[in-house]
């Protein structure tokens, strides 16, 4: 009995090559498309009649030319590329699904067997192309489906990660921010940022930034590990940046952005430790991978922080990267705001050192300056009485003269005290209820002799007597006085100036109103500075300092007040000084 042997693949594209009309004998009408092809080129070898006439529609297949040109002709679609697979591995593709030649035919799966050589090398591919079933198609459908659902299960599994990677990068940026900014003083928050670590097991940094002097310096580095930390601990002060370390502020200098050592970092420590005994000691401490991030404020490079991963770390992810320069840009920023408040304090120190000297250099030359003042006037007023023998009218009238200038200098003086008073919070209150219409009589009848000089009128309309204010009587009558003062001071001859009070609920109002020359728009708020006068200048041809208002002002305000002005330039102005109301009857003004 003879046994039917089975040839090899690479037997049977050989045959066809050898014997195309033997083979076309046997699976020439077979209702299965068959062929043959070899090389990479895919050349066509032979064609049985039903693989024909998949291709009907775009000319006879020609032995000899690559099948691809069939194929781009409008064949299956992802046929082509199953060849070159196939041809490629030299592994067998079983029922793949391909696209069907027309759009009326049902899709096909397609069979390539590689025809292996005896060197092991693909030489034909020999092609079975068949109607898929509608098992197969419902498989397909079902392994498409499934193939879907675990990718979406794989991204949103992927998703749920990154949302809780993120959150957990949200919280540790918000613990250190906090940590970071816990202190403005400068000292506290460098110590804070020596204790700077990315969250991982066993990381730890070193900060490197510039003095006062504009070196690098060091910050003292600190590891988790206590242990660790007693290495670390001689190296302070010894191990310095040197300007070709391959890490830290000297790298970001040369680079200009973050620096990554993930190869032979025990060489880039050895670079760095110029010594023997502090590369063993870095050495101990077990390092990994190194990333350098800079620190900036203001554009402007002022350190540079490096992580340093646990000995077996894996290199920095580009996740990573990000989280430790946003951490620098952090650090950076408190202490950009702990340094600014610092030199904030130190101006304010000096500031507030040459405002005491000023005020105490005022407060003595004011009292230096009475005691010959008030001498002045008395001999004035000895001579002006005839103590020391007769006086004409001609001196009387020098005399008077010089009488008024010695008291508008004694009252320039003491706006000065009052001034340094209040700057230095020396200034006494003897807060009573007292009649609103007393106290604006009162200041009325300090002013008239001006107003008489002045050739004005002054009128105070009725103010109900039931009117209370709380106040310092004192005080309350030098700010109406001052008021008053300026009033009369910038209303030409002919004016006239209105008094009366406004009472409100919690406050009554006391309005001094003239027809005066008016303050321009952009001086109703300076008027109110200190040696600022109400026509704008500094010493103005009416005389005086420019302290006034800005004295009645701080006396209003200290009494829980206030003092404002409304005004048109050319139409004259009125002040309002507001205080306190009283439910009490009070006393007199």
């Amino acid at each position: 009995m003879g046994v039917n042997r089975v040839q090899p693949m690479h037997a049977v594209g050989e045959s066809a090559v050898a014997a195309g009309g033997t083979l076309d004998r046997y699976v020439g009408h077979v209702p299965i498309a068959f062929a043959v092809t070899r090389g990479d080129g895919h050349a066509l070898v032979y064609a049985n009649s039903a693989f024909r006439s998949l291709f009907s529609a775009n000319g006879d297949l020609v032995i000899g030319r690559p099948l691809a040109d069939a194929i781009t002709r409008g064949g299956p679609t992802g046929l082509a590329t199953l060849l070159d697979r196939s041809f490629r591995t030299g592994a067998v593709s079983r029922n793949r699904h391909i696209g069907p030649v027309e759009e009326r035919m049902p899709p096909m799966t397609c069979t390539v067997w590689p025809d292996v050589n005896g060197h092991g090398e693909s030489e034909f591919l020999v092609i079975e192309l068949r109607a898929a079933t509608q098992a197969e198609l419902t498989l397909k459908l079902q392994r498409e489906v499934a193939e879907r659902l675990l990718l979406g299960a794989l991204q949103s599994q992927d998703a749920a990660l990154a949302a809780v990677v993120s959150q957990r990068e949200a919280a540790f940026l918000a613990a250190e921010s906090g940590r970071l900014s816990a202190s403005l003083d400068e000292v506290s928050t460098l110590a804070a940022m020596e204790r700077m670590a990315l969250p991982h097991a066993g990381a730890w940094c070193i900060v490197d930034i510039f003095d006062e002097s504009g070196a690098m310096h060091r910050l003292t580095v600190i590891h988790p590990d206590p242990l660790k930390q007693t290495i670390l601990q001689g190296l302070d002060g010894h191990w310095v940046p040197h300007v070709d370390d391959p890490f830290g502020l000297p790298a970001i200098l040369r680079r200009g952005t973050s620096v990554a050592i993930i190869d032979d970092v025990e060489a880039a420590l050895a670079n760095a430790a110029h010594d023997e005994d502090t590369f063993l000691a870095l050495r101990e401490l077990g390092a990994g991978p190194l990333l350098t991030v800079p620190l900036v404020i203001r554009e402007k490079f002022i350190g540079a922080v490096t992580f340093v991963s646990g000995r077996h770390g894996q290199p920095f992810t580009a996740e990573e990267t990000a989280l430790a320069e946003e951490l620098a840009s952090r650090s950076a920023m408190a202490l950009d705001r702990a340094r600014v408040h610092g030199e904030a304090l130190s101006l304010r120190a000096v500031a507030e050192s040459a405002s005491n000297a000023k005020s105490a250099f005022l407060g003595m030359m004011s009292h230096e300056l009475r005691t010959p003042l008030n001498a002045i006037g008395g001999y004035v007023d000895l001579i002006d009485l005839g103590i020391h023998g007769p006086v004409t009218e001609q001196q009387h009238a020098s005399l008077g003269r010089i009488r008024t200038n010695q008291r508008h200098l004694m009252g320039l003086i003491n706006d000065l005290l009052n001034l340094t008073k209040l700057g230095g919070g020396r200034m006494v209150y003897d807060i009573r209820e007292w009649s609103a219409h007393g106290l604006l009589s009162a200041a009325i009848a300090l002013v008239e002799p001006l107003v008489g000089e002045r050739n004005l009128t002054i009128e105070l309309l009725p103010c109900d007597e039931n009117v209370h204010v709380h106040a310092d009587r004192e005080k309350a009558i030098q700010v109406l006085v001052n008021v008053l003062g300026n009033g009369i001071k910038f209303t030409p001859k002919g004016g006239s100036l209105i008094v009366d009070c406004v009472p409100a609920r919690d406050t009554v109002m006391l309005r001094v109103s003239d027809t005066g020359i008016g303050i321009p728009v952009d001086k109703l708020d300076s008027i109110f500075d200190p040696f600022v006068q109400v026509k704008g200048n500094l010493m103005g041809s009416e005389g005086g300092v420019g302290l006034g208002l800005s004295i009645s002002r701080s006396l209003v305000r200290a009494m829980h007040g206030d003092l404002t002005v409304e005004s048109t330039l050319g139409e004259g102005a009125r002040f309002t000084v507001t205080l306190p109301r009283s439910a009490g009857a009070g006393q007199p003004g």
